[in-house]
C-alpha cells in the first residue's frame, strides 16, 4: 500500500529485551522511527526512549488500542498523516 504511493520503508520486528545491538544499529541508521502499538500509552515506544537514549522526535508512534487487531489500512493511514 505504501510503495504504491511511493513510500519505503524498512522494518524490523524486536521479539526480546534486552534490546540487541542490531536493533539499536536499526534505529541509529534511520532518521524516522514508526513504532507500531496495540496499546493506548505507546509503552514501546517510551522503553526505546529509555533504554536507548533516543530522540524523542525520531520516534513516531502509530497506536491502536480499540480493542480490534490492528489493521494494515490503519498503519498505513497513520503513517500516511504523519509524513504530511
Amino acid at each position: 500500500m505504501l510503495a504504491a504511493d511511493g513510500i519505503t520503508l524498512d522494518a524490523m520486528r524486536p521479539r526480546a529485551f534486552p534490546f540487541g545491538r542490531a536493533f539499536k544499529e536499526f534505529v541509529d541508521a534511520h532518521e524516522r522511527i514508526f513504532v507500531i502499538e496495540q496499546n493506548r500509552d505507546a509503552q514501546f515506544r517510551s522503553l526505546m526512549l529509555i533504554e536507548l537514549g533516543v530522540d524523542a522526535s525520531k520516534l513516531i508512534s502509530v497506536l491502536n488500542y480499540d480493542g480490534m487487531p490492528i489493521t494494515a489500512d490503519n498503519i498505513f493511514r497513520q503513517i500516511k498523516e504523519r509524513l504530511k
